[in-house]
This record gives C-alpha cells, structure tokens and sequence, in this order.
C-alpha cells in the first residue's frame, strides 16, 4: 500500500513548488530507511518525511515523527553535518527507476538527497560531484554494488509493462484544504497511522520473539524432564528384582537367559519370571540390577529439581508473553531500539561486546570494549574463519573481521582494521605500529591467564603507518550500540 507513481508525483511536485528555498535545520533517521527532514520556511517548519520501507515507502509531511533510539545513527549524523543550513533547491521524481532526488546548496556547495523506494530501498546522501558521502538502509552492497566514495548510479528503470500498470493506478490523494502542502498531508494521513501500528506490531514481535523461543525450548526440555522424573517406578522394580536374586543365588546358573524364583508376599507366594544376561555371574547380575535402581535413583531426584526450574522458566515466559500482549501501541513504539537489533533465540536482547565500524567497500569491523568483551567477542562471537587482528606488542582490544567462508580479504579493509586495533591499544597516538593478523582459530586463550590473555599461532605482521584521514573516516562510520536492558 505503498504510495503509488501518480501520488509520489503530485506530492514531489508540491514539494518542489511550495518548499523551494526552505532551509534544513534538523534531521533524523530513526530507522534504516527511514528519515526525516526538518526544512524552515517563512513563518512556520515542515517536517518532510522520507520512508522506503516495502509497502510504507511515501514521501510526505508528517504531524509526528518516529522515535531515534540511543545513539544516532551513522547516516543522520552524517544528514545533521551536511545538509543543516542548506536550501533546497528542488525536487524530482524519476518514475522509471522510482527515485526521488532533493536538491540542496549553500555558498556553492551543493548535497543531493536521494530516495530509493525499489528494492533493496534506502537513501543516498551524495556530494556535489555525485559520489556516496553515506548510504542507509541494507543491501545495496550486495545488489546495488554502491559503497561510500563510489558515485552514485540510479537502478535499473522498470520494464515498460510494470510501468505502465503503475501510471495506470489513480491517485487515492484528496488534498487537506487549508494545508500548507495538501497532498504531502494526505500522503501522512493515508500510510503514516499505517506506519505507527505496522512498526508497533514488528516491535511486539521482535519483543516477544526471545520469550516465544525460550517457552518452546523450556517446555520441549520439561516433557523429557518429566518422563525422566517419572522414572522411579523402574527404579523400584531394578531394586526388588536385585533383592529376588540376592536371595536366590545359589539357585541361578551361570549362562542362564532367563529364571523363575519365588517371592513370597503378604498375599502369598507368587511366581516371578527375571531375564538374565548370560555373561554376567549370578553376583554381577544381582549388582547390576542394584547399579541400576541407584543410577535411575539418582537420576529421578536431579529431574525433579529441574522440571521445578523448568516450570519457573515457563511460567515467566508466558508471563513476559502475555504482559507483551497487553502493551497498548505507545507503549510498543517506546521500545523502538529492538528494531535496531539482530533477531536471536538466546533471550533478551543484551549489549554487544564490540563496537562496529564501517570499513572500506562496507566491511564491518568489530572491536573488543574491555578485556572481558574481548573474550566474548574472540571465543564466543567470532567465527573459526574470521580473521583475528591486535597490535603487536602493547594491551589493547581484541579486532575482528567478520569474513565470509573461504573470503579473501582486500588489502584496503586489512589497512582499516589494523588502523582501528592500533587505535584501540596501547600504540593509540603513534604515527606506526605493528600489528598482527591470524585466522580465530588460531587463537588461544592463556591457560590461567587475565581476561583479554590470548596466544596465537601462524600470524602475520606488518607495520602500519597511521594515516589520520583514514583513522576519521571509520571513526565517524561507528554504527550505533545494542542498548543493554
């Protein structure tokens, strides 16, 4: 139900005719490809809203804007320190590629903001001489093959059919009368409560996805735990059938599959049929069937202990499950940092152990916050393949490239790591340092070692000269941090 061609033209034609010479004076970008634009014109403010998600993708004024979570992200940084104090200068819509550029100048510095609503879908902040000062959204590494530095290309156009069934679609737009820009405000009003409820919804599941995960995995674990407490019948039976053939010793063939005994009971003598293993001595079998009712025995206890842990852990996921259930819509958007978050299975979202980087061509870095982290991000996070880097000599934080299989790493990326391990270490200040690099898995933790204490084998080494540009630019790149509950 995104907005259809027709729509997006009438409402960047409004916004080129009525916003022309506006002035930017904040920006925000709460979520990966969604912005908003704050542009003063005489008298009053317009926030213009820029969204490329799938079927809320719209370009229109909004009444409220979504909430940032914790630290800015890279890309609204990047829009605060290029675009505050800029005019914009004008706005189209390029319908065969679905992009719309807004262009802004300042003293003859001129920024283009770009919005893609095709997939992969996101925004480009571009230079005056086209190229990618920063990009938000995710894919167009893969698809669109677009990195910081590279100049910026629209996508392919659609096929003549699709798109003349989209120009066919009639616009759904009734214009606000009496609005400063009525179709950009009909656009709001027909996806932005849209927008609120499907954002609120994703939030409640990725709230409850952990608790969903943990209820399953409990109450799988509890049904076995249980059958395994409800095992002290069979532990009996190894008991009495230990205490017949104790008794009957000297009445047991060695070699025997099978005996029948006599055991006599309140309610008279009753004939008892006991397989035998013919390896076992008639002692051994009797010992046997005691090991067995002490194993089962013990077993049945530590169950017990368990299936309570068990139910206490399902209950309060079911309990977490229905609390987020009741959570009304503002209450879900209040917790709008979850949509910043990888999904898992392991339990509630925590803080990471590293921080991220953009590096060259896009590669994300990872570095170690404290010796502890250091651990986690090395032993627990990184992947046998990935590719391990510390300045040689000096304590400092634990690097990590997170590689593809069998991926070769490029020289420019290898240089942005070692920058960022010097950066982080002891050598932190010093025009040069050596810095080592080894695939993970031949990393070692020191046997009775500190936290951070590592030992490596097959490592390269080489020596970097810092060069301070390089060292700013990933820096800046710093995505923002997993907030701790």
């Amino acid at each position: 139900m995104s907005l259809r061609p027709v729509e997006l033209e009438q409402v960047v034609a409004e916004v080129g005719a009525r916003l022309t010479g506006a002035v930017a004076q904040k920006a925000w970008c709460p979520l990966s490809r969604l912005a908003y634009l704050e542009l003063r014109v005489p008298g009053h403010s317009v926030v213009l809203c820029l969204c490329a998600e799938g079927e809320l993708s719209r370009v229109s004024a909004a009444q409220e804007r979504f909430p940032t979570p914790g630290e800015p992200a890279p890309f609204q940084r990047w829009l605060r320190g290029e675009l505050t104090g800029f005019k914009l200068q004008g706005a189209r819509w390029r319908d065969a590629e679905r992009v719309v550029e807004l262009d802004f100048e300042r003293e003859d510095v001129r920024r283009r903001l770009v919005l893609e609503l095709g997939a992969p879908g996101g925004l480009f902040l571009l230079s005056d001489s086209g190229r990618v000062l920063m990009h938000s959204g995710e894919g167009f590494a893969q698809r669109r093959n677009l990195y910081p530095g590279m100049a910026w290309t629209p996508p392919e156009p659609l096929p003549p059919e699709a798109l003349a069934k989209g120009r066919s679609a009639p616009s759904r737009l009734v214009p606000v009368e009496g609005a400063d820009l009525p179709y950009a405000r009909a656009a709001e009003g027909l996806l932005g409560a849209r927008d609120k409820t499907s954002r609120a919804e994703s939030i409640r599941r990725r709230l409850a996805q952990p608790y969903r995960a943990r209820l399953k995995r409990s109450s799988r674990t509890l049904e076995k735990v249980r059958a395994e407490a409800g095992r002290g019948p069979e532990a009996e039976e190894h008991r009495h059938v230990g205490e017949l053939l104790a008794q009957n010793l000297y009445r047991l063939k060695r070699g025997a599959t099978e005996v029948t005994l006599t055991e006599y009971t309140e309610e008279g003598e009753r004939e008892v049929k006991v397989v035998l293993d013919p390896k076992r001595t008639p002692k051994e079998e009797a010992d046997w069937h005691f090991h067995q009712y002490r194993r089962l025995l013990r077993g049945v206890e530590q169950a017990r202990h368990r299936e309570a842990e068990l139910a206490r852990e399902v209950a309060q996921a079911q309990s977490a499950l229905e609390q987020i259930e009741r959570m009304d819509e503002a209450m879900l958007l209040a917790q709008v940092e979850v949509l910043h978050l990888a999904t898992g299975a392991e339990g509630a979202p925590e803080g990471r152990p590293f921080k991220e980087y953009v590096g060259h061509a896009g590669a994300r870095i990872w570095v170690g916050r404290g010796s502890e982290d250091n651990d986690t991000l090395t032993f627990k996070v990184a992947r046998p393949w990935h590719l391990w880097l510390h300045a040689r000599g000096v304590p400092g934080s634990h690097v990590v490239l997170p590689l593809e299989k069998g991926q070769e790493v490029a020289q420019e990326v290898l240089l942005d790591a070692a920058h960022l391990a010097l950066h982080h270490s002891g050598a932190k200040g010093e025009p040069r340092g050596e810095v080592s690099y080894v695939p993970v898995k031949f990393v070692r933790k020191v046997k009775g070692g500190g936290h951070g204490q590592v030992s490596f084998t097959r490592e390269k080494t080489f020596v970097v000269r810092m060069e301070p540009e390089r060292l700013e630019r990933l820096l800046k790149s710093r995505h923002a941090d997993a907030p701790s509950p």
